[in-house]
């Protein structure tokens, strides 16, 4: 017995060992895998804190765990987190490990993951994050192999915002569990489904609001056939249950095939009064309730993008009854009988029927009913609504949240019959009528602290023509105050078929602090201060479908004083001591705009078009403002870190906003950016089709004067914005001007060397990378260099011909009025050749250097042989008898004739030397420099073009397309963009690229000290 003890605990020893070190020992083999997995098919930003093993969390499999994860998109979705955690585990077969091959994955559970799941409008998803197999051949084989058997999710977050399709939808505290041999063609899958709360809207409808869910369901699963059936599901909301059947089969990526069927086994009233989230959120166990209710339906075909299946749901209620036991009042008689149907799979034999919905609260009866028959042609109305409610009443059935306040009353009595889609006066097909009046409305909650009160206004519904667009709807006198703020309104809509004309006034005060009750503002986002508007508008959505928004008018005024905002990226804030606007019907004036921002104090006037249109994104903001500032510090505006020679990095380059064509005349004391100020700054912005123009600009700064054209563009490349820059400098300080501009160094590197004054005219176009500084070899340009008057000392190239030549005044050289031309691309800049004279040297220079500091100058020299030294005589007579040992008979006279050639770098150089009988013709030599540059240059361009010819091939048939799948699909075509309208605008690209490739001199870009 206790040798069985002594080997059992032997054993359970060996074992507890051995699970506290096979972690250990095969860690860096389970992380290498790891990461290998990652970066092979994962395109995204992948972080993870650490890698744990434990034998212990899901015994005996050895558990993985990738602490603190977080997945990260890439591009426009740069800033978005998919998926959060901390910690996703995976289990796997331990005895894999040993034999080195195919570890095997038997389960994958997530603890507390946060996922974002977003759609942009164009349908892109930031969960394709999924690496192309692009491999022709058989490719390595992965270290591991999944063999699910079970995966989970514990209390996770999911948020889904799809923009193509104006979908939302959150679920917190999920808890989600699946078993089955999840590798198999054909395989039951158990899954269990919990969530604390749900919420799902569409087109800003809510559908769910904060409900609790439960799924409890079995699938047989076929992954040959793509199909899934399931059987006696259970699906819990709140307190409603329902069963379904059926099955869901992908055909294709975008057609499915279904047949599902669900129903309510429970006939109580009260599991349907519990979607109501202000009941079921508030004492719902204790809520007294009888009546009943019955709710089932069905869907049955295929959906595609041009199918729908046919569906049928029900919805009936009898003699429902609920009340509060400690509140005073019941809700009773409450009949409902709903009925939306499609028989067939075609949209226009919809119907939904809601016959009947009659309410009781206290006294007070309210009916309403709905009938709508084909949606798409006849589009038939038969609605009505007929009652009145205390909103008093409302706080003695249901139970609000603590703080809440309502009163007031409504009242309705309206009704619309007829066929909406006719448009013909045929027998009076249409008529509608009636009221619905809201008075003395007051309401106060936790959200609202600032009530709503006063609250008077009357809808007027009327239609005697006889056809649907003969309809009015009409708000006379609206009134109601938000706390001690009235606002007076009306509105009259006519035509609501066919053009929706509107006209209305709108006249009031209104406190900016209270805004955020009704507006969501982003976390750390406050704004504050006093708004008065007197304003009156009218005009039709068609006209703005149209774009016709000479057809929109405004005409009055908003005044604003004493506004602060605040922001997480301006925690400074903006504010706005007092701004007019007063709107005609073609304008907004702004005028008497005095503020301030960063430190700068700004005043501004001017005129805006299109301001209400743009507001509701449907048209472009035009327009021309006259700004003056006193002192700009463009670090602070930026957010740039003057204290080294880098900026703070970018995510993503500043896009320039579309819809715009707008031109800023502005002049400002001073404005500082990097380490350069400029003072007495004047020009003018513009910003139109998504690039801003600087326009004229002209400054003192360096000891000089500037004047400058530039722009910056994110039109055609996003990520890679284009700049063009065009100046003009005047008796600049040279040494301030190389040490403020990166662009400096790099054309002129000799900058570094030279003290004196400086000329400049220069052209460039380019590219910015990512951090908004400039791509080098994307820059190309020309220009001139004019040194007024300086001398260059300590440039190691001239240095060591010195001490070649022994010739010392080669080491400081004096300059005056010397002017060099120059033009550059692909990273190399080529300065023509230009004459220098250093005592009686005459000097001939020109070649070519790179941004890299590399070097390649030809300098023809006219050396009298009185200043030569003993080395340099000794070089002369040295290079005379190896030409004559060449059989090129030299004459030594008292002026050397040497050719120099300098190549290495700046700080290494090489030199070379020869006399100009046995050294060739430079002249020819510099040509085929120059040659040889410009050929560089052109394949660039060439290059340029294909590209830009690509991009428009791309869009003139992505145009084509869209345009022929809108006749295939009889949409409207009002709007379209034309073949001729695809056609300009490849024209334009095309143009644009040849100006930008070929022109001499044009307004240009970025004029900031880092861009240049």
């Amino acid at each position: 017995m206790k040798k069985v003890l002594k080997y059992t605990g032997i054993g359970l020893l060996s074992l507890l060992v051995l699970a506290f070190t096979l972690p250990l020992l095969f860690k860096g083999k389970i992380v290498s895998a790891v990461k290998y997995g990652i970066n092979k098919n994962i395109e995204a930003k992948v972080d993870f804190k650490d890698v744990s093993l434990s034998l212990f969390r899901h015994f005996p499999q050895l558990s993985v765990s990738l602490e603190n994860i977080a997945v990260t998109g890439l591009g426009e979705f740069a800033k978005d987190t998919l998926v959060s955690a901390p910690s996703i585990d995976a289990s796997m077969n331990i005895i894999s490990l040993f034999t080195g091959k195919d570890i095997k994955i038997k389960g994958v559970y997530f603890n507390e993951p946060r996922i974002h799941a977003l759609v942009n409008k164009d349908g892109k998803a930031n969960w394709e994050i999924t690496k192309a197999d692009t491999s022709t051949s058989a490719s390595e084989p992965s270290a591991f192999r999944v063999q699910l058997e079970k995966y989970a999710i514990k209390n996770g977050y999911v948020y889904y915002r799809d923009e193509s399709s104006d979908m939302t939808a959150e679920i917190t505290g999920l808890d989600h569990e699946g078993k089955g041999n999840l590798d198999q063609d054909l395989f039951k899958l158990t899954t269990s489904t919990n969530a604390g709360m749900a919420s799902f809207s569409y087109a800003n409808v809510p559908y769910l609001v904060k409900a609790k869910t439960g799924i409890d369901a079995d699938f047989e699963i076929d992954n040959k056939k793509s199909r899934y059936s399931f059987s006696n599901a259970s699906i819990m909301v709140n307190d409603l249950k329902l069963v379904a059947d059926g099955f869901m089969q992908l055909d294709n990526d975008s057609t499915y095939s279904m047949d599902i069927k669900f129903d309510a086994p429970s006939n109580e009233f009260k599991t349907i009064l519990s979607l109501i989230p202000a009941i079921y959120q508030n004492d719902f166990a204790k809520l007294k309730t009888s009546g009943t209710a019955g709710f089932k339906g069905f869907v049955k075909g295929v959906y595609s993008p041009t199918q729908i299946p046919s569906y049928d749901v029900n919805l009936d209620i009898k003699d429902g009854f609920f009340q509060y036991p400690d509140l005073p009042q019941p809700v009773k008689n409450v009949q409902v009988s709903a009925h939306i149907s499609n028989p067939d799979g075609i949209t226009d034999h919809t119907v939904i029927d809601i016959s009947k919905a009659h309410l009781e609260m206290g006294t007070e009866p309210f009916d309403f009913r709905l009938l709508v028959k084909n949606p798409e042609t006849s589009r038939y109305v038969d609605g009505a609504l007929k009652g009145k409610i205390n909103l008093a009443d409302f706080t003695k059935i249901v139970k609000l949240d603590a703080g809440t306040k309502l009163s007031g009353s409504l009242s309705a009595d309206a009704f619309a019959r007829g066929n909406v889609g006719n448009l013909q006066q045929i027998d009076k097909t249409f008529e509608a009528g009636g009221f619905i009046t809201i008075s003395n409305l007051y309401y106060a909650s936790h959200d609202f602290v600032h009530p709503i009160q006063n609250g008077n206004f009357k809808i007027e519904l009327d239609n005697k023509g006889g056809i649907a667009d003969a309809t009015t709807i009409n708000i006379t006198s609206g009134h109601l105050e938000v706390a001690n703020d009235p606002i007076d309104f009306s509105l009259k809509i006519s035509k609501p078929v066919t053009a929706v004309d509107f006209s209305g006034t709108a006249k009031g005060h209104i406190t900016l602090d209270h805004i955020n009750q009704f507006v969501s503002l982003q976390p750390g986002t406050a704004i504050k201060g006093l708004m008065d508007m007197d304003l009156s508008f009218s005009g039709s959505k068609a006209a703005i479908d149209k774009k016709n928004y000479e057809q929109i008018n405004t005409a009055g005024s908003i005044n604003v004083s004493n506004v602060n905002y605040t922001s997480k990226e301006y925690p400074a804030g903006l504010q706005v001591q007092n701004a007019v606007l007063v709107f005609s019907p073609q304008h907004a004036s702004l005028q008497n705009f005095s503020g301030r921002f960063m430190n700068t104090n700004l005043t501004a006037n001017g005129m805006l078009d299109n301001m209400i249109v743009y507001a509701m994104h449907k048209g472009e903001l035009g327009g021309t403002l006259n700004l003056q500032a006193d002192g700009i510090n463009l670090n602070d505006w930026m957010g740039t870190d003057t204290s080294t020679s880098t900026a703070t990095s970018l995510s993503a380059p500043f896009q320039v906003p579309g819809k715009m064509n707008i031109t800023v005349n502005a002049t400002a004391d001073a404005v500082k950016y990097d380490k350069v100020t400029y003072n007495n700054v004047k020009g003018a912005l513009q910003v139109k089709d998504e690039t801003v123009k600087l326009l004229n600009v002209q400054t003192q700064a360096l000891d000089g004067t500037i004047t400058f054209n530039g722009s910056y563009s994110t039109r055609k490349h996003k990520e890679k914005p284009e700049i063009s820059l065009d100046y003009n400098i005047k008796d600049v300080d040279v040494q301030k001007a190389f040490f403020a501009y990166n662009t400096i160094q790099k054309l002129m590197p000799v900058g570094r060397f030279l003290a004196g004054k400086l000329s400049s005219q220069f052209s460039m176009t380019g590219n910015l990378k990512g951090d908004m500084f400039p791509d080098l070899t994307s820059l190309t340009g020309n220009g001139n260099l004019l040194l007024i008057q300086g001398i260059l000392s300590k440039f190691q190239p001239l240095e060591k011909l010195a001490n070649m030549l022994n010739i010392d005044a080669l080491k400081e050289i004096p300059v005056k009025d010397i002017k060099s031309h120059f033009e550059f691309a692909n990273g190399k800049v080529l300065v023509k050749p230009f004459t220098i004279k250093v005592k009686d040297i005459d000097m001939d220079v020109g070649g070519m250097h790179g941004f890299d500091q590399s070097l390649d100058y030809i300098i023809a020299m006219k050396v009298p042989r009185k200043y030569l030294g003993a080395n340099g005589n000794a070089l002369v007579n040295k290079l005379a008898a190896q030409a004559s040992a060449r059989g090129i008979p030299v004459t030594l006279s008292d002026i050397i004739d040497l050719n120099v050639k300098m190549q290495g770098s700046i700080t290494n150089p090489v030199i070379k030397t020869d006399l100009k009988q046995a050294a060739g013709d430079v002249t020819k030599e510099l040509k085929q420099q120059a040659t040889a540059f410009v050929k560089q240059k052109t394949d660039s361009a060439r290059q340029t073009i294909k590209d830009s010819l690509t991009a428009v091939k791309k869009q003139v048939l992505e145009d084509v397309k869209g345009e022929v799948a809108k006749q295939l699909l009889g949409k409207d075509s009002a709007n379209k963009p034309s073949v001729e309208g695809t056609k300009q605008k490849a024209t334009e690209t095309l143009k644009n690229t040849f100006n930008g490739l070929f022109k001499k001199k044009k307004a240009a870009t970025d004029t900031s000290g880092k861009g240049n």
